[in-house]
């Protein structure tokens, strides 16, 4: 079995509907999945045998660019997994919509503002970061690094701004906790099985976390052409790492990982609150009538993503929607923003139009992949550098002075 030209999807496989009642979930269960349900990498018995082994240098990176990253990164990782990375859904035309529309917002500089040393620090959640990027949930990281998400974990750690981890991690919600005592948010994708979606925010906080992070835009698979087209499966030996207590079977226990909440709603994002206690923050954001009703629902902090291209194919750039999301929560609540962030300058953007903090997800995954812990550092601290250089040409004494009178917005048509 080559494990180069099977399907990996991080995010999760199988799926039957979640629906209301235990009568209807059992129905559910015998009957045939929806189309977007089954993710097309089902496990199999035997899967677990398959190897798979991604980068495994430890050192600091020499970063020219993060576009430089993705193409050195090509060269060491399998083909499968590079490509799961890499890749987006349906025709990619939202993840590469999230580089143009980027790219399309002009920086106006405030010349001439005395600006000495910008101070680029931010608090979010009662967490004071150093800089306003963090590390959004991206699962199944042994795909990029042998070290897996403690890798990343201690790449974040030592830059010292706050990780969110993947429910669909490899290592377990508790071992990442451990590699990473600073601030940390959980994500869910909800589970069918609100018994074992309560197993795993409950972990969650009895581990340290201090949000819980469900995302939204992903109840159903929309085709990524990648996956298809290696034929790449999901090697199980990389670990589950947040599989189901007390289920020893990695083809059960992954089925019940992968069977997710079909008709997620507002009540099941209020129940995450009741259960816990702690602040939600409800990813997958891309309206300003879902931002409203987030804050009329109590929801802590709303993030604006569109899963980095790699849900619906065919909506907008996240930096698109961002001005009338933060227009319809006018300060509510913070905003966080990722899809489309490539440098300091995008990081400027994002703030301008109405974030708070925003979070980079592939060039920090490559730069895990290229250097281990040492690399996710190198590229966050690449990042925070260059963000340094912009606010200081640009006249930002600090974070919170970074508004739209900064930035020149592309006419709609």
């Amino acid at each position: 079995m080559d494990v180069q030209r099977r399907d990996f999807l991080l995010t999760g496989t199988l799926a039957a509907a979640a629906v209301a009642g235990s009568a209807a979930a059992a129905q559910s269960a015998n009957a045939p999945a929806a189309p977007g349900e089954t993710r097309g990498s089902s496990i199999l018995p035997g899967d677990e045998k398959v190897q798979y082994t991604g980068g495994t240098d430890v050192k600091r990176l020499k970063i020219i660019n993060t576009a430089e990253l993705e193409v050195e990164a090509e060269k060491i990782l399998p083909k499968g997994g590079y490509g799961y990375i890499f890749g987006g859904s349906g025709a990619e035309y939202t993840k590469a919509e999230n580089l143009r529309a980027m790219q399309a917002v002009g920086l106006e500089p405030h010349f001439l503002s005395g600006v000495l040393k910008p101070d680029l620090s931010v608090t979010i959640l009662g967490s004071k970061l150093p800089f306003p990027i963090i590390v959004p949930p991206m699962g199944g990281q042994g795909l990029a690094h042998v070290s897996k998400e403690i890798g990343m974990a201690q790449g974040s750690q030592a830059a010292g701004t706050l990780m969110t981890l993947s429910m669909q991690s490899n290592n377990s919600l508790e071992e990442v906790a451990a590699a990473h005592p600073g601030p940390k948010w959980m994500q869910l994708y909800f589970p069918a099985d609100r018994g074992y979606a309560r197993e795993v925010i409950m972990r969650a906080k009895a581990a340290g976390y201090t949000a819980i992070v469900p995302t939204i835009d992903s109840t159903l698979a929309y085709p990524r052409d990648n996956n298809i087209r290696n034929d790449f499966r999901i090697p199980v030996s990389l670990g589950k790492g947040n599989a189901p207590k007390g289920e020893p079977d990695p083809v059960k226990a992954s089925t019940i990982m992968n069977r997710r909440k079909v008709d997620l709603n507002w009540d099941d994002m209020v129940w995450i609150k009741e259960q816990t206690g702690l602040p939600v923050v409800v990813k997958g954001v891309m309206s300003p009538v879902t931002a409203k009703q987030a804050v009329e629902r109590g929801i802590d902090v709303v993030w604006v993503s569109n899963h980095g291209g790699r849900a619906l194919d065919g909506v907008p750039a996240s930096i698109s929607v961002l001005p009338r999301v933060a227009d319809a929560v006018n300060g509510r609540v913070p905003i966080v923003f990722d899809s489309g962030i490539r440098r300091g300058q995008d990081v400027f953007r994002a703030l301008a139009l109405g974030a708070n903090v925003v979070a980079c997800g592939r060039p920090v995954l490559y730069g895990l992949a290229l250097g281990g812990n040492l690399g996710a550092q190198s590229v966050l601290e690449y990042l925070r550098d260059d963000l340094y250089i912009v606010m200081q040409l640009t006249g930002t004494p600090n974070v919170k002075a970074i508004t739209r009178d900064y930035v020149v917005q592309p006419r709609v048509a």
